[in-house]
């Protein structure tokens, strides 16, 4: 643990890193703690007795894909979502109340614990998209959050449970990009 709190700090000398870490690292917490606050507050959902996501997905429905939709769509990508959201996520509202509540947890822990945080950020990113087609729409802050922890997550998790293992595993910190082998080789 000596050798890593060393590490850290060898790190942080460089004032740039020593910025990005404790900016990232700060937001992170904060963030996680907002995540896990969401997700603890829905578990009351298992209390009442009623399925909370069926509503939201027919407005998430709806919005995206509604009758009075007239947006451009191509790909037909709206109608597809639209198709499984009503299909597959309505099918199994109990299913999709407890997968809500475990996820938004499971972003929550990670983003405070500092463990995956690339892989937390892209759920929050997906979850934030449904709850702004929902009709939820505060959550654009989020997905620039979710943005910046996947750009610069290497960062976001040296001082986090993930940063420990990665340090444990390399004997050090390693944040150079490899080098590409070239077409002749």
């Amino acid at each position: 643990m000596a050798a890593y709190v060393q590490a850290v700090k060898t790190e942080l000398k460089d004032w740039k890193v020593s910025v990005l870490v404790l900016i990232l690292t700060v937001g992170r917490i904060i963030y996680g703690w907002s995540w896990l606050k969401s997700g603890w507050g829905k578990l009351a959902w298992f209390s009442d007795g009623t399925l909370n996501s069926a509503e939201k997905i027919h407005t998430l429905v709806n919005n995206i894909a509604g009758p009075d939709v007239t947006r451009f769509d191509p790909f037909s990508i709206n109608q597809g979502f639209a198709w499984i959201a009503q299909h597959v996520f309505l099918g199994m509202p109990a299913l999709t109340d407890v997968l809500v509540v475990v996820f938004e947890i499971g972003v929550g822990l990670c983003l405070i614990l500092g463990v995956r945080v690339f892989w937390a950020a892209l759920i929050g990113t997906f979850m934030n998209m449904q709850f702004i087609a929902g009709g939820s729409f505060n959550n654009f802050g989020y997905i620039w959050t979710n943005l910046a922890l996947m750009k610069f997550a290497k960062y976001a998790e040296m001082i986090g449970l993930e940063g420990l293992l990665r340090f444990k595993k390399y004997d050090g910190f390693d944040f150079t990009v490899p080098k590409e082998k070239s077409l002749s080789n």
